[in-house]
């Protein structure tokens, strides 16, 4: 080559270079992807939504209604047992006291009775009938005379040296105690051995 000559350069057609070489530059280009309308597809998708909509807005109507009804309820039943309890309480005042009376009856009998055995003897009668009473309706006595100490039904008011009892034995008891069923209504006054 002459330095004169000018070097061939080559007439570079794009319709006659190399397959491989086009492939790969129309894979750079990023292509547009052809839509179509999708109406239809989308109004039968927001009728379908609509309905969904419609039909969870009733459901919550109709829970909205079970909750009022079952509020209101459990108010009426809340007030009816409420009365109930008011309606018990007083029959069983009233049951009660009916079954006093005779005892209070007797009682004001031996107020008009002359002092002697026989007043001694009606209150004695008076006592044992309010005693029976209050036992059928389930009161116990705790009478603790010669039984071990217990502090959840006796409270202990003396000790005393005692040598013909063991420690913590009841030796007196100063006033009775009282349980209605499990429940403890006095717990009884006691005096306790060392």
């Amino acid at each position: 080559m002459n330095k004169t000559d000018k070097p061939e350069i080559e007439d570079i057609n794009p319709d006659t270079q190399p397959q491989t070489d086009k492939k790969q530059h129309e894979s750079d280009v990023p292509q547009e992807k052809e839509t179509k309308p999708c109406t239809e597809n989308s109004d039968s998708e927001l009728n379908r939504l609509r309905q969904d909509n419609d039909r969870l807005k009733q459901e919550i109507d109709d829970l909205k209604d079970l909750y009022q009804r079952v509020l209101a309820e459990y108010a009426n039943y809340k007030r009816r047992t409420e009365q109930e309890k008011e309606q018990l309480s007083e029959y069983i005042k009233s049951e009660t006291i009916k079954a006093l009376l005779p005892a209070i009856d007797n009682l004001e009998r031996a107020i008009e009775a002359p002092p002697g055995d026989e007043y001694k003897t009606g209150v004695d009668m008076t006592i044992r009938q309010l005693m029976e009473l209050l036992s059928e309706q389930g009161l116990e006595t705790i009478m603790p005379i010669g039984e071990d100490f217990n502090p959840e039904i006796h409270h202990a008011v003396m000790r005393e040296d005692a040598k013909e009892v063991k420690p913590e034995t009841v030796t007196e008891v100063f006033q009775k105690g009282y349980k209605l069923g499990k429940r403890l209504l006095r717990p009884a006054m006691v005096k306790v051995a060392n």
